[in-house]
């Protein structure tokens, strides 16, 4: 399994039991603790958007653990912390001048790190080592036809070096199936589109 690539276009039901994503991080889920934030590094509370109703799925609605803001404008993003300061060009291929990363780049990055903190907790929760994994993800802007049609598509290719290949097979579909980003794409996401 080290050089095919998988795709998967279904959410198992065989998940393993447990939560989907640990927010405060992955540790949180194998040593059972929370990490403690000290008080400068709490954000300040903002007022959040009004949803409609609570975001459920599976017999139940979802509490917010934590919530990324990020802003675009004049060919750069940032992250309402300054952790995330990046400016934005379009690719060559697209007919752009290049020579700084674009939205695909970031998705991709975003999505490999969330599916690979997945693929640790149910690892984890298996007594499986995953200190070799890598998770490898590639995001392509489709286009149909002349009109501005656009859509995305990912690839992800794991590797769990020595894991044997039916255990890394279930691992890395239980992973797919309790990855947020992976049940965002394959489920759909909440999405709210707000003019300010």
């Amino acid at each position: 399994m080290s050089e095919e690539i998988r795709r998967f276009t279904h959410l198992p039901s065989d998940r393993a039991p447990g939560p989907d994503y640990s927010g405060p991080g992955v540790e949180a889920e194998l040593t059972g603790r929370m990490p403690e934030a000290r008080p400068a590094e709490r954000p300040e509370r903002t007022e959040r958007p009004e949803r409609t109703g609570p975001l459920e799925r599976g017999g139940g609605s979802y509490d917010d653990l934590y919530t990324a803001r990020a802003s675009s404008a004049l060919g750069k993003v940032a992250s309402d912390d300054g952790m995330l300061d990046v400016r934005i060009k379009a690719p060559g291929e697209l007919g752009g001048p290049g020579g700084a990363t674009n939205p695909e780049q970031l998705l991709a990055a975003a999505y490999a790190s969330c599916f690979h903190n997945s693929l640790t907790l149910v690892a984890g929760r298996q007594g499986v080592g995953t200190s070799d994994a890598t998770v490898d993800t590639a995001v392509t802007l489709r286009k149909r036809g002349t009109a501005d049609d656009y859509t995305i598509a990912t690839d992800l290719t794991v590797r769990l070096p020595g894991v044997e290949p039916e255990a890394a097979r279930r691992l890395v579909e239980q992973a797919h199936g309790e990855c947020p980003y992976s049940r965002a794409f394959m489920q759909g996401a909440e999405v709210h589109v707000h003019l300010a």
